[in-house]
C-alpha cells in the first residue's frame, strides 16, 4: 500500500519575496535619495574691508557613508530575522518595520546634516568647528 506523504511545509520567507524586493528597491531609492539632498556648497571669505588679508574658505557637505551602512544593516537584520519568523504576522511585521527603518534613517540624517552645515557658522569653521561631514577648505589672499 502507497501512502502519500505530506507536501514539506511551505516557505514563509520565499512566499514573502516580492515584498522583499519591493523593499530592497525602496531602500535603494531612498539611499539614492539621501546622497542627493546632502550635498552641498559653501563658500566666501573673511578678512578685513581696509585691505588686509582675507581668508577665503570653502565648505561642502557630503552624504555619510554611516548612513548607508546603517540602512544596509537594516536590511540584511531584518531578512536574517524573517528567515527565523515561524509565522506569517511576525514576517509581516518585521518587513513593515524595515521599510520604516529605511526611509527614517536617511531622512534624519539629511536633516540633521542640512541644519548643522546652514546653522554653523564660517567664524567657528575657522576655528576648527567643523561638523561631521563636511569638509572645510581654508585659503588667504
Amino acid at each position: 500500500m502507497i501512502t502519500a506523504t505530506a507536501p514539506p511545509p511551505t516557505d514563509l520567507v520565499g512566499a514573502y519575496l516580492p515584498e522583499i524586493v519591493s523593499l530592497a528597491k525602496r531602500g535603494l531609492l531612498w539611499a539614492v535619495l539621501y546622497g542627493m539632498l546632502t550635498l552641498a556648497s559653501s563658500g566666501g571669505c573673511l578678512g578685513s574691508a581696509s585691505g588686509g588679508d582675507q581668508i577665503c574658505y570653502t565648505a561642502t557637505l557630503r552624504p555619510s557613508p554611516l548612513t548607508w551602512l546603517v540602512m544596509a544593516l537594516v536590511f540584511v537584520i531584518a531578512l536574517s530575522r524573517a528567515a527565523k519568523a515561524t509565522t506569517t504576522a511576525q514576517i509581516t511585521r518585521i518587513l513593515r518595520i524595515a521599510a520604516t527603518a529605511l526611509w527614517v534613517v536617511p531622512l534624519v540624517a539629511s536633516v540633521l546634516g542640512i541644519v548643522s552645515f546652514i546653522t554653523a557658522s564660517p567664524d567657528a569653521w575657522l576655528d576648527g568647528g567643523v561638523p561631521a561631514g563636511i569638509d572645510f577648505r581654508i585659503t588667504s589672499n
